[in-house]
């Protein structure tokens, strides 16, 4: 009778808890992606903070407008400014819907990056997105959290 080699059955452990937290970050994404797209919502503005190196102990919030599936909106809100302030419209390409927040957390996974994603329980949207692209580079992670959304009328 051969015995199994530890390293071998160590190894298969590791992929095997490795398939199945895929499995359940996968599931947990296409349960949250199917609440977005239940809820039916397609005119909202939501409020998010954008978390990066040059400015991680304050970062701007920002506000996305979004009408029928497009942004026609987006403006920064700062404690230190006095009023908002209006981004372009030639600028709006920059920012996300909530459809296409999934898109970028879709293809982090596809690209096998690191990716941490909490749900809004209820609507399903992404309500915290952390990707890390390359472990070994430091500046090209995403990290975003989404403070509020309200639908508009």
């Amino acid at each position: 009778m051969k015995l199994w080699n530890p390293f071998l059955l160590m190894l298969g452990v590791c992929l095997t808890v490795s398939m199945a937290s895929m499995t359940w970050a996968d599931e947990r994404f296409d349960t949250g992606k199917a609440l977005w797209q239940t809820s039916g919502i397609s005119t909202y503005q939501y409020r998010y903070q954008k978390i990066c190196e040059c400015h991680r102990s304050k970062p701007s919030e920002t506000i996305v407008s979004v009408d029928m599936g497009t942004i026609v909106g987006v403006r920064y809100d700062r404690e230190d400014y006095l009023k908002e302030i209006l981004v372009p419209t030639d600028r709006h390409k920059w920012f996300r819907t909530i459809g296409e927040l999934f898109e970028l957390v879709d293809k982090a996974y596809q690209l096998q990056a690191q990716v941490r994603v909490s749900y809004e329980p209820q609507l399903g949207y992404p309500q915290y997105i952390y990707i890390d692209y390359d472990e070994d580079l430091v500046g090209e992670e995403v990290e975003l959290r989404i403070l509020e959304l309200n639908t508009l009328n």
